[in-house]
């Protein structure tokens, strides 16, 4: 089986259940590949459906749904009897990671047909504590599920996360968390540490990031995913809103 996986990751959380996922489909003798989905909504690589037996995608919760580039890509998927699966990382089980009946919703008018959806609860990246020992700990039980997971999709096992109550106001709560993301894009900054190393230009996944005249400009497409703050190798990005939510630090997941 051909199987393409297509994620989305601002911290490396989901990225790292892609690779869990693609270890064990290469174990069983499944031809696997992995594809960033920025890859697609900044145009740098084009979806050839007929290459693949399945599609797997992947996003992190936010705000108790999917971020916006994660609905941009699914925007330009084309009409196919496609078999799917879908995975989602949240740092807390609320609500089972918020509703995916508009994303399930839109593939099912395409055509697509869903395989298998699964959630992992993994270390949060704000809002939250991230103790070495409760890192090593979800990740681990994250990473038996992910196993687990591509077992069963192999076998042709299914499986539905159970759909979220209150997903009205899971839905309203997804907009205010957009709306703030681009209403707040500016608001980054970058203090005097900063050596100009260009890393958070070049990984923007919404290329909201550039550097002119030796300067930072933030413009209007932040996803609010964290990727710059969190990989900045001298921690010179912070938020003046969002400051006193994120992490004291970023960690890292435990080496396989």
């Amino acid at each position: 089986m051909r199987i393409l996986i297509i994620y989305f990751s601002g911290t490396g959380n989901t990225a790292r259940m892609a690779e869990v996922m693609q270890r064990e489909f290469l174990a069983k003798r499944e031809h696997c590949v992995l594809m960033p989905m920025e890859e697609f909504t900044l145009g740098k690589a084009s979806l050839d459906l007929g290459q693949w037996d399945l599609i797997g995608l992947g996003y992190p919760v936010h705000a108790l749904d999917a971020p916006q580039i994660f609905y941009d890509f699914l925007d330009s998927l084309p009409q196919a009897r496609q078999p799917y699966f879908l995975f989602k990382t949240a740092g807390s089980s609320i609500l089972n990671g918020g509703s995916t009946l508009r994303i399930r919703e839109k593939l099912s008018n395409l055509g697509w047909r869903l395989r298998h959806e699964q959630l992992y609860v993994m270390p949060p990246n704000a809002f939250g504590t991230a103790r070495p020992s409760k890192v090593e700990k979800r990740y681990y039980r994250c990473r038996s599920l992910a196993q687990r997971s591509a077992r069963a999709i192999v076998a042709g096992i299914k499986n539905r996360v159970p759909e979220a109550p209150f997903q009205k106001s899971c839905y309203a709560f997804a907009r205010l968390e957009k709306h703030g993301a681009s209403q707040s894009s500016k608001r980054w900054i970058v203090n005097s540490n900063c050596t100009l190393c260009g890393l958070c230009e070049s990984q923007c996944p919404s290329a909201n990031i550039s550097i002119q005249d030796g300067k930072h400009v933030f413009g209007e497409k932040c996803l609010l995913c964290l990727r710059c703050w969190w990989n900045c190798p001298v921690r010179a990005i912070d938020h003046k809103f969002l400051h006193p939510f994120l992490l004291k630090e970023p960690y890292t997941l435990p080496e396989d």
